[in-house]
Parts: C-alpha cells; sequence; structure tokens
C-alpha cells in the first residue's frame, strides 16, 4: 500500500504533480483522462484532512427493519433516509421515531419516494414521487402538507428546493441538461437550461447532480464536462472535470439488436455516480468499465483545495480503526447540514469491531459520519 502522511515520498510527489489542477478557458479543471494514472492502493489517514469520525448505529425494531438504504438527507434535529420504499425519520443518536407518508396513489401517498430534501426555515420535507410524477410536502411531524404535479414534458429525476422555488433536473444523453425552475406559490415553471438532443436508442450516461457549497447551487452534467453555477434566472460555468477519450460515445452506448454496441470502446470509460464539492475538498465518485481485468471498478477522486493536489483515486484509511476506513471507492454523502460527510456501513461488518460490541450481525446499517473539521 502506498501511504502519504506527513512528507509524501518521491514518487508519490511525482505521481500527484502530474495531476495537478490545471486552467482551461480561465476555469480551473481537474482532468482524469487516462486509466494508467489511477493507483487503486493510494492511502491517506482520514486525520491528514482533517477528518474525525462518529459512527451512528440504526436503532432496530420490529416495526423499522432497514434493508437497503438508497437516499440519506439531514435537517438540524434529524436524519431522513430512503429505504424499503418509505421515509423514515430517525434522531441524531439513530433513535426510529416514524415514517413520513406512506407507499400508495392516494392522497398524501407516493408511489416511488426518489429523492428528498428538508427545509428547515419551513419545517417541510419535499418527496419527489418519480413514478407518481408528482412533488408531496410534509411537516417534519409527518403532517401531510400539499402535492403538486411535475411537468408532464419529460421526467425529472432530482430537484433541490431553495427560497420557495424548486430547480429540477433531468437525465439524458446531451451535451446541456435540462433544467427547470418551478415557482411553487405562483404555479409557473421556467426553463432555466434545455438539452440540444433528445435521447436515441442508447443507454443512460448522462447523468446530473446538484450540490450545495455556502448557500449556492451547483450541478454536473456527464456529457458536458461543466460544473455550473445556477439560479433561477441563468448558468455560470465555475469549473471543468475532464475525461478525454474515457468518455463514453453516443454510438458505444448504441445498443444493435443482437445487444452488442454500435460501436465497441476502443479503451476504458469512465462513469461518474456523485460528483460535489465542501469548502476544502472536491470529490467525485466514478467508476472505470474496465481496469485490469475487472468490470464496472469504483474508484473516488478527491482534489485538495488548500494543498492543490488532485488525487485520481484515495483510499481514506483510519489507522487505529480500519473498519471505519473509506476504501474502495466506497461512496460519502453530502447532505444538507454542511461540516459533515456520511457512508453507511453494513452492522455485519462492524459487529464486535472495538466501539460497536453492542452491535448485531442483523441489526440495521450504521451511519458513518465524518466530521471536517
Amino acid at each position: 500500500m502506498k501511504l502519504l502522511n506527513g512528507m509524501l515520498l518521491l514518487g508519490a510527489c511525482l505521481f500527484i504533480s502530474a495531476c495537478r489542477q490545471e486552467t482551461v478557458s480561465g476555469l480551473q479543471t481537474l482532468t482524469l483522462d487516462r486509466a494508467d494514472r489511477i493507483d487503486p492502493d493510494m492511502e491517506l489517514p482520514l486525520e491528514a484532512l482533517g477528518m474525525t469520525v462518529e459512527a451512528i448505529p440504526l436503532e432496530t425494531t420490529d416495526s423499522c427493519l432497514i434493508k437497503d438504504i438508497f437516499g440519506l438527507e439531514e435537517s438540524r434535529d434529524f436524519y431522513w433516509l430512503l429505504f424499503n420504499n418509505r421515509i423514515g425519520k430517525f434522531d441524531k443518536a439513530g433513535r426510529f421515531l416514524q415514517y413520513i407518508g406512506t407507499a400508495g396513489q392516494g392522497p398524501g401517498e407516493y408511489v416511488s419516494a426518489k429523492v428528498i430534501q428538508p427545509v428547515e426555515e419551513e419545517q417541510r420535507l419535499y418527496v419527489m414521487d418519480y413514478f407518481g410524477r408528482k412533488m408531496n410536502v410534509y411537516g417534519f411531524d409527518g403532517s401531510f402538507i400539499r402535492t403538486f404535479r411535475l411537468p408532464e414534458e419529460t421526467w425529472m429525476d432530482n430537484f433541490r428546493y431553495k427560497d420557495g422555488k424548486v430547480y429540477y433536473q433531468t437525465t439524458g444523453n446531451s451535451v446541456m441538461p435540462d433544467i427547470f425552475c418551478y415557482d411553487v406559490q405562483a404555479g409557473r415553471m421556467d426553463t432555466i437550461c434545455k438539452r440540444e438532443r433528445d435521447m436515441g436508442t442508447e443507454g443512460y450516461a448522462g447523468q446530473s447532480y446538484i450540490y450545495t457549497l455556502d448557500g449556492d447551487m451547483y450541478t454536473y452534467h456527464y456529457f458536458n464536462d461543466t460544473i455550473y453555477r445556477m439560479d433561477e434566472n441563468r448558468i455560470e460555468p465555475v469549473w471543468l472535470f475532464q475525461t478525454g477519450k474515457m468518455k463514453w460515445t453516443y454510438d458505444e452506448l448504441t445498443m444493435m439488436a443482437d445487444f452488442t454496441p454500435k460501436v465497441r470502446p476502443d479503451g476504458p470509460r469512465i462513469q461518474v455516480f456523485d460528483l460535489f464539492e465542501t469548502n476544502a475538498y472536491r470529490f467525485v465518485f466514478y467508476t472505470i468499465s474496465e481496469y485490469k481485468g475487472e468490470k464496472m471498478k469504483p474508484f473516488m477522486a478527491l482534489y485538495d483545495k488548500k494543498q492543490d493536489r488532485f488525487y485520481p483515486h484515495l483510499n481514506l484509511i483510519s489507522p487505529e480503526a480500519p473498519w471505519l476506513s473509506v476504501k474502495k471507492g466506497a461512496k460519502l454523502l453530502k447532505t444538507s447540514v454542511p461540516g459533515s460527510l456520511y457512508a453507511i456501513k453494513e452492522a455485519v461488518d462492524l459487529a464486535g469491531k472495538k466501539g460497536f460490541e453492542g452491535v448485531k450481525a442483523d441489526d440495521n446499517p450504521v451511519l458513518v459520519r465524518y466530521v471536517c473539521n
């Protein structure tokens, strides 16, 4: 294993300097266009990033048995989790408090809760019902407040709420993403950005992601390489994540009648499955289509803003408690509350470890909180 701690070894210095931040058209740019620059064994202690670790075992009860968590959000006093097509509300100690809404097609119900966002100042939880084609709004106490329809023009699959407006995004293989702004009180939909092409028969790769930083909203779209700052009137480019020849082409994603691609890739391809930043770091979670014989291998790229260092992949390790490390491209989650990142670990992987003597292998998952100091 290559361990970066304190002074860097000369080889590591050369490795990192080859992947430093660049500037393209005046925009800060991170470039990851060669698989041979990825070292799957590169390590850095969490302490070197100023991170401390806390674990929050989620309470296991007969009425709250969690199979798979596919969404996590946070408000000042609560965690909000998506699992088993339910929305669970937990306190900050991990105690289960209640379910929010229920699956169904009636008033106040959702067919498939896909994305959620708590809004502290309103004490409301916004829930995107993807297949139900609507947005439900609940009070933090679980009361149903209202519902409104999603736009019928296209399939919205992501959103962010800010100052009485909902910013919608769609998934699509295009250079520009669809971004719509919906004024909740006025019931008016405005188009901020529109795709320049419709999907053909190719598989999806152009996922859009939204994150917030210091009150501003940012979005990334795969086929564009650009991270934009967005508001109700416009989008503005702020930095780039370029993948060069490792980006999928439309023909490589298009499947023929015999289930083979129209054009076979001539090398590894990269697929981003989340991207965001904090005040100190930028994180990119991605897979490589084939890396040393392994298909869809996950990685985590990290850019240290203060040190101006870009790591194409990094394992964040906890030497004293290795079971709390972030390794092998495991995903970290950013919530609405700044200052922390989260991983979701299964109880079976932590049971019996130091600090988890009371955790049983069949308990609910554990939230691991990485506090950014």
